[in-house]
């Protein structure tokens, strides 16, 4: 993501503590990693998987940023279900892309759970265990994903992300904030558990569905207060993992958006293997024409993913056209200047998508830990993500982050990663914005 300064030593060693502690070792070169089917009989798009040395052998190990546990089979997989036991282990990271690849990270003495995670993606994509937020959560990773299924996706490992919002935001990326959901107890079939994890989801709001936009089309026109009305789409709250391929939409959220989920649900259709459950789940494949992971906060004055991605159109449309004498509309004014656009990764078009049922236990394993709070709608797969470049910084204080582009030479229609847009504070001052030339204040268009 950005030029990165390196010790000559072979290993960059943190420690997490001494005696007894996790101590996690990685040289923050990208591991190569494979990718399982987005769906059964789909391109090889969907979750990410690297190798795992276990003994003489390396199965394949699933990278999940969605799931809150970690698991490693002791044993041979598949493997008769049985009682989890937890355990202090390794996880050995091996590129999955070239068996012959060294060692890329070594966490010692974790926390796992002796069983195998079972299919990804289809029912002949079997792994060995997952190597989940729980872990993960203590770094800055960064992930590409090519659109071809026949180059290997990567994860870099860091230690942080030193560069600040301003800085990421001028040199093209979107930086998008959030909060980290599922603190719950890790408790087994008996009923028996240990300490509760911290939270380590990862959870986005977005826009489903919006209308096209290109910044030389006509102009969008709003009065003041009129922000939500003149939005499209369907606002979205999606779990980000890489253990899933597709979007998940849980049916109520794919109903808002105007689908229709048959009865009963997937009916003939083949199913999504999730490493969030262990059965298979019926589903309903459909396509979203475009999705816009929008940066935001669920504030009482936050208007919702779907205005503001309106309003960061409009803004771009008025700083685009400003010298044929466009203006700023009046909903996207505040104290006789433009009002702030949020970032945003919008991505299309015809994306796959699994409807699965609100009752679901993927559903319910989403939202079991905020019961009461605004619920998760689904999640945000690789095969979602696919031809984009992003960085999800945990470790940034007091939020994480999100860092996004897209692969260079990408259609604005295929992929657009919008930087967050200041406007001046006043006629003297310029600002460049959305990759345009530099520009003063536009005036305000009459209420």
């Amino acid at each position: 993501m950005r030029a990165r300064s390196f010790t000559a030593l072979s290993f960059f060693l943190a420690l997490a503590g001494c005696g007894g502690q996790p101590q996690f070792e990685y040289d923050s070169r990208p591991i190569e990693l494979l990718r399982a089917p987005t769906e059964p009989g789909g391109p090889a798009l969907g979750a990410t998987l690297a190798r795992v040395a276990v003994g003489s052998d390396t199965p394949l190990l699933l990278v999940d940023t969605g799931s809150l546990l970690s698991s490693l089979r002791r044993g041979v997989c598949p493997a008769p279900t049985t009682e989890p036991a937890a355990y202090d282990g390794d996880i050995q990271l091996l590129s999955a892309w070239d068996t012959r690849a060294p060692l890329r990270a070594r966490f010692r003495g974790v926390t796992l759970f002796d069983l195998c995670a079972g299919a990804v993606g289809d029912a002949a994509t079997q792994v060995a265990g997952v190597v989940g937020a729980d872990i993960l959560r203590g770094f800055s990773l960064a992930f590409a994903f090519p659109r071809d299924s026949a180059q290997p996706a990567t994860m870099t490992i860091y230690s942080n992300l030193p560069a600040s919002d301003s800085d990421l935001a001028a040199n093209g990326y979107a930086m998008m904030k959030f909060n980290l959901r599922g603190n719950t107890a890790a408790a087994t079939a008996s009923g028996s558990g240990r300490p509760g994890s911290s939270s380590s989801r990862v959870v986005m709001r977005a826009c489903g569905n919006p209308a096209a936009f290109a910044p030389d089309g006509p102009a969008q026109t709003c009065k003041t207060g009129e922000v939500e009305l003149h939005a499209s789409g369907t606002n979205l709250l999606l779990a980000l993992s890489t253990g899933h391929g597709p979007m998940v939409l849980r049916a109520s959220a794919w109903q808002r958006m105007g689908g229709q989920a048959p009865a009963p649900l997937g009916e003939g259709e083949s199913p999504l293997y999730s490493p969030l459950v262990a059965d298979p789940i019926p589903a309903h494949w459909v396509t979203v024409s475009r999705l816009a992971l929008v940066d935001g906060d669920s504030g009482d004055l936050w208007p919702g993913a779907c205005a503001e991605l309106a309003r960061g159109r409009r803004i771009e449309w008025t700083l685009t056209n400003q010298d044929n004498g466009a203006c700023f509309q009046p909903c996207d004014v505040s104290g006789g200047g433009g009002l702030p656009a949020a970032a945003y990764l919008e991505i299309g078009s015809d994306l796959p998508a699994a409807v699965v049922s609100d009752t679901s236990d993927l559903i319910s394993n989403l939202n079991e830990d905020f019961p009461s709070g605004a619920q998760v709608d689904g999640v945000v797969g690789t095969g979602t993500l696919a031809g984009t470049r992003f960085e999800i910084d945990y470790v940034s204080q007091p939020q994480g982050r999100l860092v996004a582009a897209c692969d260079p030479g990408s259609d604005r229609q295929t992929c657009w990663a919008s930087p967050t847009c200041v406007g001046p504070s006043s006629s003297s001052q310029t600002h460049r914005c959305f990759g345009l030339l530099t520009r003063g204040i536009a005036p305000a268009c009459p209420n």
